[in-house]
C-alpha cells in the first residue's frame, strides 16, 4: 500500500497573510530598496489604471476579496480579485490572491494559471514572489507531479538562497524534496510489484503455493 505524503503546510497560514497582504501592496508604490519592486510596479500602475482605476481602487478591490476569502466566499473573492486585475493587471498581488481563492474553490487548474501569471510579474517584489513559488510548489505536489515539485521547490531554494530578505523558508524547501525523494522510490518499487501482479493473473508467473503449478513451469 501506498502512503501519499499530506500537502506541505503553509509556511504562512493564508487567513494570517490575507490579513498582512496590505504590508505588501505599499512597496509596490512607495518602497525604492532593490527587491520591492518601485520602479517596474510605478511604472505598471501609471499605466494600468490610469484609464480604468487607481491604486486605491485596486487595494480597495483585494481588500474586498480579503474579507469574502476569510467568509469563505470563494466565487465572492474571485470576483474581487478579477476586479482588481482588471484594474491593474501588471500588479501581481492580485493573481496571488486569486490563486489562493482557486484553490480554496476546488480549481487547482485556474490556481496553477493565476500564480504563473503571479510569477511571471513578481519578480521585483522579493518577498511576494518567494510566496508565490512557494504556493506554485506546494501546488506541484498537490497534482502528484513528483518531478516537477521537485523542480519548483529548487526554484523556491534558488530564489530563498539569492534573496536572504524574501522571508524565505529554505529548509522547507529542502525537507520537501526529500519527502519527494521517498515518494518517487515508492512509486518505482509499487510499479514492480504492480507488474508482478499483472504477470501472476496473466498466467506468466506462478506464485500461488497451495496449486500445481501450471504445465510447462
Amino acid at each position: 500500500m501506498r502512503i501519499r505524503p499530506r500537502p506541505p503546510s503553509r509556511a504562512l497560514p493564508i487567513l494570517a497573510l490575507l490579513a498582512t497582504a496590505f504590508s505588501i501592496v505599499p512597496l509596490a508604490y512607495a518602497d525604492g530598496d532593490k527587491g520591492t519592486g518601485k520602479k517596474k510596479h510605478d511604472e505598471d500602475s501609471s499605466s494600468a489604471t490610469g484609464k480604468s482605476g487607481s491604486s486605491s481602487d485596486y487595494r480597495k478591490a483585494c481588500d474586498t476579496g480579503n474579507g469574502k476569502y476569510a467568509a469563505r466566499d470563494f466565487p465572492g473573492a474571485i470576483e474581487q480579485y478579477r476586479k482588481a486585475i482588471e484594474l491593474s493587471p501588471k500588479l501581481p498581488l492580485a493573481f496571488y490572491l486569486l490563486g489562493e481563492a482557486q484553490l480554496a474553490a476546488g480549481s487547482m487548474t485556474e490556481a496553477d494559471a493565476a500564480w504563473t501569471r503571479a510569477a511571471a510579474e513578481s519578480e521585483d517584489d522579493a518577498v511576494l514572489h518567494a510566496r508565490v513559488l512557494f504556493v506554485i510548489a506546494d501546488l506541484r505536489e498537490r497534482q502528484l507531479k513528483w518531478d516537477d515539485a521537485r523542480a519548483a521547490w529548487q526554484a523556491y531554494l534558488d530564489w530563498a538562497n539569492r534573496n536572504p530578505k524574501a522571508n524565505a523558508f529554505p529548509t522547507s524547501a529542502q525537507s520537501r524534496q526529500q519527502v519527494i525523494d521517498s515518494m518517487k522510490k515508492q512509486d518505482k518499487d509499487y510499479e514492480v510489484v504492480r507488474r508482478r501482479i499483472e504477470e501472476t493473473k496473466s498466467g506468466n508467473v506462478f506464485t500461488d503455493l497451495s496449486k500445481s503449478p501450471p504445465a510447462g513451469h
